[in-house]
């Protein structure tokens, strides 16, 4: 059966999240290497390998809106002075111009415009499920022309509940007015998306860009698809 709504993932599903994260590291990086007399692409390096740690212990205070991009990437470069050992000064300024960089590189995948005239086509409702704080996550919808695309927008930390917890699923449900059953999330993680999904009585599908091998403890998707375009061939099957 063809699904009444679809609920979409953000980051790494209809935008190259890693791409504009790259690009403000980049930018940040010259700004910080010539203060230092450093190379800006070993700075840019080190930073981006670094920076997913960085992530990981702020991800909850990230989701719940406790901590914003400016925030974040104020511990990113905090943790760049440390790598490279050079005195410590305002983070603020890099902060502003790395934020302001990975703003203006987000870019919706090419086949997003494809996938949301294939759900009207289709008479399916739509909600974008997103982690993250509010003014964030908005800031990206409106860069990428996306704000008005959807019936429903849930970011985590206007919900008070992020993914892979199911209540954020289930507030998108209710103000699509679908049942689980009649539902299908798509995203790109499956520690957050597919285990969600799953935990929410959705249809899972990983959009697996990547050709990423899944782990086997970790959660099994529905439906693994390399492109969203696929999702159009899922439909006429489920017809």
């Amino acid at each position: 059966m063809v699904p009444e709504a679809l609920l979409l993932d953000f980051d790494g599903t209809l935008v190259d999240w890693f791409a504009a994260l790259e690009s403000g590291v980049e930018v940040a990086a010259e700004h910080f290497a010539r203060e230092h007399g450093l190379d800006p692409r070993e700075v840019a390096r080190r930073t981006l390998a670094f920076e997913a740690e960085v992530f990981e212990a702020h991800v909850d205070g990230w989701c719940l809106g406790d901590v914003g991009a400016f925030e974040l990437h104020s511990a990113v470069w905090r943790r760049a002075h440390e790598e490279f050992g050079v005195e410590a000064r305002s983070t603020d300024a890099l902060a502003h111009v790395h934020w302001q960089a990975e703003l203006a590189a987000m870019r919706a995948y090419d086949d997003v415009a494809q996938l949301l005239r294939a759900t009207a086509a289709h008479g399916i409702r739509t909600a974008l499920v997103t982690n993250g704080p509010g003014p964030v996550q908005r800031a990206k919808l409106d860069r990428v022309g996306l704000t008005d695309a959807f019936d429903a927008v849930l970011v985590s930390a206007e919900v008070g509940s992020a993914k892979p917890d199911a209540r954020i699923f289930h507030a998108a449900l209710a103000e699509l007015g679908v049942a689980p059953e009649n539902a299908w999330h798509v995203g790109d993680t499956l520690a957050f998306d597919i285990a969600g999904a799953r935990a929410a009585g959705v249809g899972a599908v990983w959009l697996n860009r990547g050709g990423l091998e899944r782990g086997a403890h970790e959660a099994e998707p529905h439906h693994e698809i390399a492109a969203l375009h696929e999702l159009t061939a899922l439909f006429a099957r489920a017809a």
